[in-house]
């Protein structure tokens, strides 16, 4: 098995914003890497194939991949396909406070969105006026709203909640942040709950209803695609891994993986790393 440099991180320039038409690329797209930004993707033409955290998904014209901060990206061609890219900073993410919003960016759930023919005039006027912005004053605080309005529109075409349950209770979001931060060291529910003054059951009550997780199954996914992440690293042993996201012992840890995987580290390791994945 060839050795792998550590997974390359993708980073934006120095701006918390940036938006083209272009084909738009922060380091070498075909190879798995990690994206130290947010990102819409708006494909505009047919290929083959992209990995979003290691899961196949078909590039179709006019669908719309959200990926978040964190996430593993790949596109296994010679050339990037044709896309309306616009990417931005974790600050400029948590700036738009809509639950709705931050619950696109999910990583549990990374099919495309389809903009259905009637509504592709009103997502290109939207992204012009985006990109004339961009290339004009960049006002972030306009910027901020020709991109809630949107990723709101996307909202429309998908599985989600409905929008009025982000007016019902914001502590959605500063929990989505706190697990963010904390799930690889911290699993209990008291933890969080505290953290938001809200009761355990409540909490779940929450969650439950508007992500339709529990907590314990938002931290078990993170927890998961967090491992995958980090085996991509072949400068670090399983059991370096296993301990950096809080197991006990490399055992446990494999236990853990193959349960929810149907893989044993090792071989989601050398299938990832000989491309087959």
């Amino acid at each position: 098995m060839k050795e792998k440099e550590m997974l390359p991180v993708h980073v934006l320039p120095n701006t918390p914003f940036m938006v083209s038409e272009k084909k738009v690329a922060f380091g070498q797209h075909f190879l798995h890497h990690r994206i130290h930004f947010y990102a819409i993707i708006w494909f505009t033409e047919d290929q083959d194939i992209h990995y979003i955290d290691f899961e196949p998904f078909p590039i179709k014209k006019n669908t719309v991949f959200l990926i978040a901060k964190n996430q593993v990206h790949a596109i296994p061609s010679q050339s990037l396909p044709n896309a309306r890219v616009v990417v931005f900073s974790e600050e400029f993410f948590h700036a738009i406070t809509e639950t709705a919003i931050n619950q696109l960016f999910l990583p549990f759930e990374n099919k495309g969105i389809a903009i259905p023919k009637d509504k592709l005039t009103e997502l290109k006027q939207l992204f012009f006026l985006l990109q004339a912005e961009f290339q004009g004053e960049c006002d972030m605080k306009l910027l901020k709203m020709y991109t809630k309005a949107f990723l709101l529109i996307l909202h429309r075409f998908t599985n989600a909640l409905p929008l009025s349950f982000s007016h019902k209770d914001e502590r959605i979001i500063r929990l989505l942040q706190l697990i963010e931060s904390n799930f690889k060291t911290q699993q209990p529910v008291t933890f969080y709950a505290a953290q938001v003054g809200l009761s355990p059951k409540r909490m779940n009550e929450i969650l439950k209803e508007s992500l339709g997780f529990t907590l314990n199954q938002l931290c078990n996914q993170l927890l998961l695609l967090e491992s995958k992440r980090s085996l991509q690293d072949v400068g670090q042993s399983i059991k370096q891994i296993a301990y950096q996201l809080g197991f006990s012992d490399q055992s446990y840890f494999s236990r853990y993986f193959r349960k929810n995987t149907n893989m044993s580290p090792e071989q989601f390791r050398e299938s990832t790393t000989r491309g087959a994945l």
